[in-house]
């Protein structure tokens, strides 16, 4: 099922007492941009949802959700238990349970919540079982698609696991490129600026796991502190479209 994000945003921004100006400020766009986001006149890009869910303290459930954001904003600690539906077919989250109350939740492909970004890109949520601890979704990249239409690397607090299903998909990480292949898995810092892009003629479809997207930047920080000089570890290399063993990290500085 399709979701029209705009109607949420705008509800949350007042819920907060930003102005549109102020919200657009803080996320790094136009007024009226935003504007035409709030009234689903235009599409956000990958990079513009992220910072505006960021700024808003919301997750990218809330986001897929027709509930009020507030209550995920305001309650973090708040875990949702989803309760069957008939046939087990659907899940209804409730919220404010230990995390000792939580049960399964099965997600069918036509119950799937989809959020479709500009350029190309779709979010399917399949879980919304912990969404302040983790973003999981079936992600797709048409050709052509990319996760900023400017190609403007973006940076957000978490680190992001993916894995690719089918086509190919390059994700640039600093200054260095991957080009993932269908069976490829790469993990990354999501504080380094990165930019995915589907260069192929098929779409790049895949597996996200984003973990502590909502930690403060200052204790995400310290959860992923290394030296400064992190060599890239290559599992698998497939056919040689990731770094070999010898391949020397390249400083961003």
């Amino acid at each position: 099922m399709n979701v029209n994000v705009g109607s949420l945003i705008r509800r949350e921004r007042q819920r907060q007492g930003l102005s549109l100006r102020e919200l657009a400020r803080r996320v790094g766009v136009s007024a009226s941009m935003l504007s035409q986001v709030e009234t689903d006149r235009t599409r956000p890009s990958v990079s513009t949802i992220y910072a505006i869910a960021t700024e808003l303290g919301i997750s990218i459930d809330a986001l897929l959700s027709d509930a009020e954001a507030g209550s995920d904003a305001a309650d973090a600690g708040a875990l949702p238990v989803p309760v069957p539906a008939a046939g087990a077919a659907s899940a209804v989250a409730h919220r404010g349970h230990s995390l000792g109350e939580l049960g399964c939740q099965l997600v069918r492909p036509e119950n799937r919540r989809k959020l479709e970004l500009e350029s190309g890109v779709t979010w399917e949520l399949l879980s919304d079982l912990l969404p302040h601890l983790v973003d999981f979704m079936y992600v797709t990249y048409e050709p052509g698609g990319r996760s900023s239409s400017s190609g403007k690397l973006m940076r957000h607090t978490g680190t992001e696991f993916a894995y690719l299903l089918r086509g190919k998909l390059k994700i640039q990480v600093g200054f260095d490129e991957y080009v993932l292949q269908a069976g490829d898995a790469l993990a990354f810092d999501s504080s380094e600026p990165h930019l995915l892009v589907n260069e192929g003629a098929e779409p790049a479809e895949g597996i996200w796991f984003v973990l502590g997207r909502r930690l403060t930047p200052e204790s995400h920080a310290a959860r992923v502190a290394m030296p400064a000089e992190r060599p890239v570890r290559v599992l698998h290399r497939g056919d040689g479209h990731l770094p070999g063993p010898d391949a020397s990290p390249r400083d961003p500085a």
